[in-house]
């Protein structure tokens, strides 16, 4: 079975015209790059390209609301056109919308791709997009290109340019529609550099620095006691998957600032029936502790 793999999105906004290109890394499952020096066994091929397939006829661009009607119009055209519908419900479409429309995300699979996770890849990406000049500073660029086979000619294809400004953008629109006019072939955007990896690590990166002047913008506290959760000899460090983890010791446990946070906490766990929620018990602990707030 042949599916498109989505492993990272970057939508672009658009401030003229209140719309967003949708552009995502993505690639088939049966394509492979040629080994690299990053990748000595090679990896299945992706580029980032933009997406058009949620847009009015003909744009690049679109507006978020009409985005999303269409990926919510995608979900009932696949549920009324599923082969098999005695055996095929519509929650299992939804469910399981990857292996119905031949996507994946990265990492989950057709099966494992819901259309709620699906979905999420445009509100989400519509929420973090960033203009073309908040692009420019992270080092990345836009560009407006076309793809040529064999010896088709090139003749009149405009020059691919690094976009900086949205107005640029607008301007370099107009040629490659231009082109596109006389002779009906299409054009796409991608980013520079061509290296995908260093795209998404200069994307990423901005995130980091996000969490980073998040946390520098906090005020140390200091005070002279702080709370815990224990069940009498041990003490609450957190919940995983498949239980909890604890400590012996008081200072090694989870600390709350303010008794009601810790009850709060408390509270939370016994309601979300996690394993032994029951057993905790709020403690004060009369020891000097500095909290971020």
């Amino acid at each position: 079975m042949s599916y498109e793999i989505i492993y990272a999105k970057q939508f672009i906004r658009l401030r003229r015209t209140g719309e967003v290109i949708p552009i995502f890394l993505a690639g088939s499952n049966n394509c492979f790059d040629l080994p690299t020096s990053a990748h000595s066994k090679g990896r299945r091929a992706r580029d980032w390209s933009n997406d058009r397939y949620y847009h009015r006829k003909g744009k690049i661009s679109e507006k978020p609301a009409i985005i999303l009607r269409n990926v919510d119009a995608e979900l009932r055209r696949r549920i009324r056109g599923r082969h098999s519908p005695k055996e095929d419900k519509p929650s299992d479409v939804r469910n399981h919308f990857g292996y119905f429309a031949s996507i994946a995300i990265s990492g989950r699979g057709t099966r494992g791709t819901s259309f709620n996770a699906y979905r999420s890849q445009y509100s989400n990406g519509i929420r973090t997009a960033l203009t073309i000049e908040e692009l420019d500073k992270l080092g990345i660029n836009p560009y407006l290109h076309t793809v040529t086979w064999g010896d088709q000619p090139t003749d009149g294809i405009p020059a691919s340019v690094d976009l900086k400004t949205e107005a640029q953008y607008f301007e370099e629109l107009k040629k490659w529609r231009a082109w596109q006019t006389g002779n009906g072939k299409g054009f796409y955007i991608g980013f520079h550099p061509l290296n995908t990896d260093t795209v998404l690590d200069r994307l990423r990166r901005t995130g980091r620095e996000a969490r980073r002047q998040a946390r520098k913008a906090k005020t140390p506290i200091e005070q002279d006691h702080y709370f815990v959760l224990t069940d009498g000899c041990n003490n609450l460090v957190k919940y995983t998957s498949r239980g909890y983890r604890y400590s012996f010791s008081q200072s090694g446990g989870k600390r709350f600032r303010m008794e009601k946070e810790a009850e709060k906490y408390r509270q939370s766990l016994i309601k979300a029936n996690r394993y032994k929620a029951e057993i905790w018990k709020v403690k004060r602990v009369d020891s000097p502790a500095t909290f971020l707030v």
